[in-house]
């Protein structure tokens, strides 16, 4: 990322709460901006390590557990800290939850690492019948000491407070990234044979590697129980970190603005499809298997593959090819989104109300005709996307072969 790049960044998150209504925009934009700390910590692991983990979200919730006790002890005055601090608490105890798991994990990679860290996430989640008191709660934010007047009753100032955070976990994490141990994660992940051969412990640096991850987890943690005032035991289920790999492989594994853009738009996707739809989970589920057999390099490796063109200039070519790729995938998911939709409505609405809503139309479940249609229209649109990629990939090609002016 540029610095033109990042200055543009900062300067949208300054401006957004006064461009749009702050009671929509602000909440949103605070979990969008601590699951953008949160996937860029699970990429230390999975694109910069190589290991698929599962126990990214027992860092993540740990560090809302400690989050929340340490504001509970702040506001009976036992601890003089005030909010900003708080991540800290999350960030120590993240530390701590992944050196204690990677101390044997961190012995083992591929299929054998991912079974144990999957292990390790029911272990913990059944663990919550004996611990089930220090597992998180509600919490009053302005109870702790005020920090220069401030008590962070508003939601923009909890805003600023993540935005602030990010930009430091984001600084801090790209220059470990460009350190010679950020290297050598690199190199362990490609050939870790060679790595031993000239002098360096394959597991050590991969237990510092989990080890620092977890440590910017729990920042994520401690920010979502500032923001949200109650963490439970939901934070450290297998379902939040199947939620963690899939904004981070859709963004891009590998690249270091991939999990900012996967965050950016799983998390904006997950906000927005919950509101019209309930079957939101599946069209996720779509959208990750597309990303795993179309795009295995996610977003940001189809914008690196674009450099080449880019530079002969080639670009300009793609606009029409991509514009029929677009057209045609979503005329074929207008018929998929009609027929799911329709089929979930027939299993939960009584017999008597055929009509099911969608986006502001009524389908009626009982007209065949209305079927026949968005089927023709899902198979046509499923027809068309396949030549339209040919016909893209072609141009795509041309574009990427000729000379740089």
């Amino acid at each position: 990322m540029n610095k033109r790049v990042f200055w543009l960044v900062v300067a949208a998150i300054l401006i957004l709460p006064l461009l749009f209504d702050s009671i929509v925009v602000v909440p949103v934009t605070i979990q969008i901006l601590i699951s953008v700390i949160l996937a860029l910590s699970y990429n230390m692991v999975l694109g910069q390590t190589g290991l698929l983990s599962f126990v990214h979200a027992i860092y993540f919730g740990f560090g809302g557990f400690a989050a929340v006790h340490a504001i509970r002890f702040a506001s009976d005055g036992d601890l003089p800290v005030p909010v900003p601090f708080i991540p800290l608490f999350g960030a120590a105890m993240g530390l701590i939850m992944a050196a204690t798991l990677a101390s044997f994990t961190a012995r083992r990679t591929g299929m054998a690492f991912a079974m144990i860290t999957l292990c390790m996430v029911e272990l913990v989640i059944a663990s919550g019948s004996i611990l089930g008191r220090f597992y998180g709660g509600s919490i009053d934010r302005t109870l702790p000491p005020a920090f220069f007047g401030q008590t962070f009753v508003s939601d923009l100032s909890v805003y600023y407070l993540t935005a602030i955070w990010m930009a430091i976990c984001i600084a801090a994490m790209a220059f470990f990234a460009r350190t010679p141990l950020g290297r050598l994660t690199n190199a362990v992940r490609d050939n870790p044979e060679r790595v031993e051969f000239i002098c360096f412990d394959p597991w050590v640096i991969r237990f510092v590697s989990l080890t620092v991850s977890g440590f910017f987890a729990g920042i994520a943690g401690g920010l979502f129980a500032i923001a949200y005032e109650f963490v439970g035991g939901e934070t450290i289920s297998f379902a939040t970190s199947s939620n963690i790999i899939i904004m981070t492989y859709i963004g891009g594994i590998g690249h270091f603005a991939g999990p900012v853009i996967g965050a950016v738009l799983v998390t904006f996707l997950q906000t927005m499809l919950s509101n019209y739809t309930q079957i939101w989970g599946l069209y996720l589920g779509f959208l990750f298997m597309a990303t795993v057999l179309f795009l295995p390099h996610g977003i940001a490796g189809l914008i690196a593959r674009h450099g080449p063109a880019y530079q002969t200039g080639g670009l300009v070519r793609l606009v029409g090819p991509y514009a029929g790729v677009i057209i045609s995938f979503f005329w074929m998911s207008s018929g998929l989104i009609g027929i799911l939709e329709m089929v979930s409505y027939l299993n939960e609405a009584a017999i008597d109300e055929p009509m099911a809503p969608l986006a502001g139309f009524l389908l009626d479940t009982n007209s065949g005709a209305l079927w026949f249609a968005l089927l023709l229209v899902s198979l046509s649109g499923g027809w068309l996307l396949r030549k339209s990629l040919k016909r893209a990939s072609a141009a795509f090609e041309k574009a990427t072969d000729a000379e740089i002016p």
